[in-house]
């Protein structure tokens, strides 16, 4: 086996590859990926047999900048993992995932992305969850959402502009965590996969202000909500009585809302009040780069302690460090002291995504704590976070 760069040369395999395993030839998605983005926009790393000519298995690398406690951060997400049908059980995701890792680390990313089909397959390579959803699958007719208030209105949208739902994402990204920055090239991207795939925009405003955008699909039957997002309570519950309202073309519904969405409260019947599910995993590739670039939140109180953080994968990824806050400023150095702490880079993804507190990590067994007072430091140099991100691909 060799794993390298996919060049333009292999594209017909990627794509065939991906028509096995994934959306098919014909369909609009795949025609505008390899057409307009795969290669052009991205990298893909193969693995290859039979003299390096032969694609066994694959995995794209698409570029984001993410939202991360603050700051913008640079992180690929790893998309379209697949092996050829005649490779599998052979064990060849691990020496592509090494490859990546080299690959990014090279380039000095801290952290990647990617949305698991089977989470099995990753958990042993360190990804860990690090965005929820709060999943809804109803009746349409159980939809029990108070009336707007009378300020309210939406408008159906012919044409899918970004200038209609920009301003509502990045107000939205600044009260969460962990979502992308949709440039103008990103938009872009979304917005012609939506007009591709037939998907419906609607929006909201209260009094003159656009306070609230939803993408949807109507298909088999069920009302598909896309994407929700919006800046008061009256937007949210004026696009939700905007989907009820298609009770004849529609008896279902689903919802992929935000973690922390509170919907539910409102429903009569508990059977319909969904649950969270994990959608995101992230690994951080370089701990040193990621630690550098953290700051620290105000009103931290002075204090240090001595982390021990281990990967199975990347042996440079390997530290002993002692972390010290003063005066609002972090400073680490390697150390020989007796670690406080230690965890594995999954659980450090979470804790430093957000996800999870090192206290809750600590109480699920996930972090080893020799110093439990010393879970209060970490608790307050990464407070837990929101996190939202709704990106596919």
């Amino acid at each position: 086996m060799e794993y390298k760069m996919v060049t333009p040369a292999n594209l017909p395999q990627v794509m065939a590859l991906w028509d096995y395993c994934f959306e098919k030839a014909d369909t609009p998605f795949f025609k505008w990926y390899f057409s307009e983005y795969c290669l052009k926009n991205n990298l893909v790393l193969g693995g290859f047999v039979e003299k390096s000519t032969r694609l066994a298995n694959m995995l794209h690398l698409n570029p984001y900048n993410v939202l991360l406690r603050g700051r913008k951060e640079a992180m690929p997400y790893i998309v379209g993992v697949a092996t050829a049908p005649e490779a599998r059980g052979q064990h060849l995701t691990l020496p592509l995932l090494e490859l990546a890792f080299k690959v990014l680390r090279g380039e000095h990313f801290a952290f990647a992305l990617l949305m698991p089909i089977n989470a099995g397959i990753y958990l042993p390579y360190d990804f860990a969850y690090c965005y929820y959803k709060h999943d809804y699958k109803l009746p349409l007719t159980a939809l029990d959402v108070p009336l707007p208030g009378a300020g309210t209105r939406v408008e159906r949208l012919t044409n899918l502009d970004a200038g209609y739902f920009a301003p509502v994402y990045a107000a939205f990204a600044a009260q969460h965590n962990g979502m992308v920055v949709r440039n103008e090239f990103q938009w872009q991207k979304l917005l012609t996969v939506h007009q591709l795939e037939q998907v419906q925009a609607v929006v909201a405003f209260t009094g003159d202000q656009l306070t609230g955008y939803m993408f949807y699909t109507i298909e088999a039957e069920t009302f598909k909500i896309q994407e929700l997002l919006t800046l008061n309570l009256d937007a949210k519950r004026a696009l939700l009585w905007y989907a009820k309202g298609h009770l004849s073309q529609a008896e279902n519904l689903e919802w992929g809302a935000p973690g922390d969405d509170l919907t539910y409260l409102d429903f009569k019947q508990q059977e319909h009040t969904g649950a969270l599910a994990p959608f995101m995993m992230a690994r951080c590739i370089d701990a040193a780069t990621a630690l550098q670039a953290l700051t620290v939140p105000e009103q931290m109180p002075d204090g240090e302690i001595t982390l021990l953080l281990s990967d199975k994968l990347i042996a440079l990824n390997n530290y002993l460090l002692k972390l010290t806050v003063s005066g609002g400023q972090l400073t680490m150095k390697l150390t020989d002291a007796a670690e406080d702490v230690t965890m594995g880079m999954g659980a450090f993804t979470q804790l430093y995504f957000g996800a999870f507190s090192a206290s809750e990590l600590a109480a699920a067994g996930k972090i080893k704590v020799a110093a439990p007072e010393k879970l209060a430091f970490l608790d307050a140099l990464f407070p837990r976070q929101s996190n939202y991100i709704n990106e596919y691909f």
